[in-house]
């Protein structure tokens, strides 16, 4: 009986990993899709209202780094056209999981941000946001 329970649970527990993924995935699309189309409204539906960015010149919160990146778009040069690949994703129990992965920002002159992210997302009602970005 109690083997049964345990793949009864295995089961179940295969299609959330799963889910976690698919959705996270569909974020980081998501993300490069409303970059590449300037969409600002629509990125900041892809921020947890506690979001932190990272990277060398230190740590910008949510509003600033919106803000940061409206002014690129308002001045209207060549933001570059953003990619993703190699990404691994980990739950971090049950609310949190981890994206990590290689990222391409490449502009119209051929020059290319070539570096590696990782993303720390938290479930919500309205679906995965990103709470903490490095890169």
């Amino acid at each position: 009986m109690s083997r049964f329970l345990l793949m009864l649970a295995l089961i179940f527990a295969l299609p959330a990993h799963a889910d976690t993924e698919t959705e996270i995935r569909t974020a980081l699309d998501y993300f490069a899709q409303v970059w590449n189309e300037d969409d600002l409204e629509a990125m900041q539906g892809y921020f947890h209202a506690d979001f932190v960015h990272v990277n060398q010149q230190g740590r910008t919160a949510r509003e600033q780094h919106l803000q940061n990146i409206r002014m690129l778009i308002d001045d209207g040069g060549d933001r570059g056209r953003l990619g993703h690949s190699e990404v691994v994703i980990k739950e971090l129990g049950d609310q949190h999981a981890m994206a990590s992965g290689h990222m391409v920002l490449t502009f119209d002159d051929g020059s290319a941000i070539d570096t590696w992210f990782s993303t720390v997302y938290v479930q919500t009602p309205f679906g995965w946001k990103a709470l903490l970005t490095h890169n």
